[in-house]
Formats: C-alpha cells, structure tokens, sequence
C-alpha cells in the first residue's frame, strides 16, 4: 500500500518524570556575592511528552532572588526505516527537529524554541530501502529561558511548570514522491531551574539593625526598620511585590537623623484594585541609597494575608503592666497570642484555652514604643492583629 506523507510518527502523549534532584552551585563570586542553585528533574519520553514539573520556591531568608534560569537539555536516539514506494526513483531529504514549551502562571509568558538537524539526502529505487539502527542525535539540544520577574518564585511554597518536548521529523522528495517511513524515538531530558542569587551574609546592610514587616489585617501592613549609624542624604525606598508583578516603589522615606541611631515606620494600605492588585503573599525590601549614589538592598520579607483580620478591641492602650485582649467573635474558642516587638521578633507568648477575652500579662518590663499583637485561632486558624503602645514615662 502506498502512502504520501510529509511524517509518519508513534506519539505518547504523557512520559514518564523520573525523579527530582536538587543540587546548589557557586557561580562565579561578584561584589554582591552571586550564587547559583540549580533544580534537577531527569526525564524520558518517546517523541512527544507533556510534563507538569513542581520545585520549591526560593526562600527569601536565604538572599536576594536576581533572576530565574529555566532550561531543558535533550539527547535523543533515533533510528528509522525508509522505503521508495514510488515505480520511479526518488531521492529524499530527512530532518529531525524538536520544539520546547516552558508554560505555567509563574511565567511572564509561555517559551518556545524548535531545533532542527538534517540527516541527508537518500537516492533510492522504486522498491528499495535504508535502515538506520538508533544512533545517538540532537546532542545535549539545549533551550533556555531567564525570568527576571521573580515575586512568583519567592515563598516557602511550591512552584509550578508545564513543559511539553516534541521530537518531529521533516521528510521531502523533490518529484512528491509516495514512501513508507516509520521512526523510533527515545528522549532523555534534563529539566532544570536555577536561581541566581545575591547570598545574605547574615549581617543587614548600611548599618540596618532590624527590619520587619508585619500585617495588622487584611489590607494594612506595617513596615519598620532602624538604622545604628545614619549619614547625611540617605534615603530608603520601599518596594513591594505580590503575584506576577515585580517590585515597584511605593514610597520613599528620607533618613531623619545624622550619624546616631534612627527609626522608622510606615503603614503600607493595600489598593483595593488597580495595576498592583493585591495577593495573599507579599513581598518587601527596602532599597537604600546614600547621597554617594551607592544602593544596597535590605533582606526580603514575606508577609502571608490570608486568614487575617482586624476584628479585636485592646485596652488599656497605652498600657504599662498588661493588656486585654477582646476578639469580635461570638464563638470561645483557643488561642495563641504573641507579643512582637517593632523589630517583628517575638518577645512573649501566651496560650489561652476557652477565652473570649485574654488578659496578657506583660512577663517583662517592655520599654517605650509600639507593640504589636498577634492572635491565632488555634482550632479555626484564623488570625488577628493590632498594636498596642507602652508610653514614655512610667
């Protein structure tokens, strides 16, 4: 039986993900300590293979995220099997490509990359044929991919991709002659995410003694930082990310002291709507620049809104010795309540069983400032936050 066909294939359409290693690098050392750690993921396939691929986000605790380096390096075997099934002779031209997909909500944009790699031309008589065993073809066949928006790659969570790898064979005859062809594939793919880093040193830059970010309800975090050393004409910039979208500014705060010890607030109100619509993660870090033009960033901070509300009354505030706390729930239910102080660093912890209103009692002298107060649900998992003030004088 004849046949004219440009390509006679077997696909499968889902293969086999062999397993996920994980492996850090050092790249090469830059001023601002760059490193590389690569996400490893074996794969096998046919011709033709769709995979959904999940890897840990970067752990903004462990430095700053740069870029994200997506790839795949394919090595195939291929063998075939081409018959002339014309009554005249005809010579064909082979070639044998693959297509790369990257995809997923993480991404600015779907990837895609084709290869192609030419096997020859083949002069065969009516009748006659050529075998080619699997030979080794599309060598370390490499696509690739940087992503600089990063936010959707920062957390502690999962992230996911879709990859789809197509092996594809291009086979022509100048007179349109009929053939028979068959092919065998077999794909080992190496997918791999990398992100590129600036590594914390664990010491905070430009003199920074604290710096947290803490939410105090669904739409309102609070962002406080101190500094043991300022200088003339710094200025810190706050930027925010959430989702797909990158850091932007969103406010800019001018150094207010001189060579002595300084510190700093802002209330970040979320927008309801717009071009920075707001996630359950968000993302913050303080750029700072100093009047030489020299910019540094601060670590990121990670701040998780879902679940929290507003919803307690405290009193006395300011207080001195201890505080009440009322949530605005009809249920008695069992709480954990941290105290924090306006570093973000947990200087008290009480647990209340069956309470509607908890009294803390504060187990050490607090010194003057702004508290804040962290209430958990520890059966319904909801969350409040507030703040309360320890004045001056006592």
């Amino acid at each position: 039986m004849k046949t004219n066909r440009p390509l006679v294939l077997k696909n499968v359409c889902l293969a086999l993900l062999a397993g996920l290693v994980l492996g850090q690098s050092a790249g090469a050392q830059s001023p601002g300590n760059q490193v590389t750690r690569a996400l490893d993921t074996a794969l096998t396939s046919d011709g033709f293979g769709v995979f959904h691929v999940q890897f840990p986000q970067f752990n903004p605790d462990s430095g700053t995220l740069v870029s994200v380096h997506i790839s795949a390096l394919t090595n195939t075997m291929y063998g075939f099997t081409l018959r002339d099934a014309d009554s005249v002779s005809a010579t064909y031209a082979l070639a044998v490509g693959i297509q790369d997909e990257f995809s997923g909500p993480a991404l600015p944009a779907m990837y895609s990359n084709v290869t192609n790699q030419s096997l020859g031309s083949f002069p065969l008589t009516p009748g006659a044929g050529v075998t080619q065993a699997p030979m080794s073809l599309l060598q370390n066949n490499t696509s690739a991919d940087t992503v600089t928006v990063v936010t959707p790659f920062l957390g502690t969570g999962q992230v996911s991709l879709r990859y789809q790898a197509f092996t594809f064979t291009n086979l022509n005859s100048a007179n349109n002659a009929p053939y028979y062809y068959s092919a065998g594939i077999a794909n080992s793919i190496t997918f791999s995410v990398k992100y590129v880093y600036n590594k914390n040193t664990g010491v905070l830059p430009v003199d920074l003694t604290a710096w947290s970010a803490i939410p105090l309800g669904p739409r309102t975090v609070q962002l406080s930082w101190s500094a043991a050393d300022e200088t003339p004409g710094r200025q810190y910039v706050i930027q925010r990310g959430s989702g797909n979208n990158p850091f932007r500014d969103i406010a800019t705060v001018p150094a207010t002291a001189d060579g002595s010890a300084a510190q700093y607030h802002y209330p970040d109100e979320l927008p309801l709507n717009g071009n920075d619509p707001v996630n359950n993660n968000l993302f913050y870090r303080l750029q700072i620049q100093d009047a030489t033009g020299q910019v540094t960033y601060s670590p990121i901070r990670e701040v998780k809104l879902d679940g929290l509300s507003t919803g307690v009354q405290v009193y006395p505030n300011p207080a001195t010795d201890f505080i009440n706390l009322v949530p605005d729930m009809t249920d008695v239910t069992d709480w954990q309540v941290d105290v924090l102080s306006a570093a973000g660093i947990v200087i008290q912890r009480n647990v209340f069983m069956q309470s509607k209103i908890m009294t803390v009692n504060f187990q050490n002298r607090l010194a003057a400032g702004t508290y804040f107060i962290r209430a958990t649900d520890l059966r319904g998992q909801r969350r409040i936050s507030t703040t309360f003030l320890v004045p001056g004088s006592r």
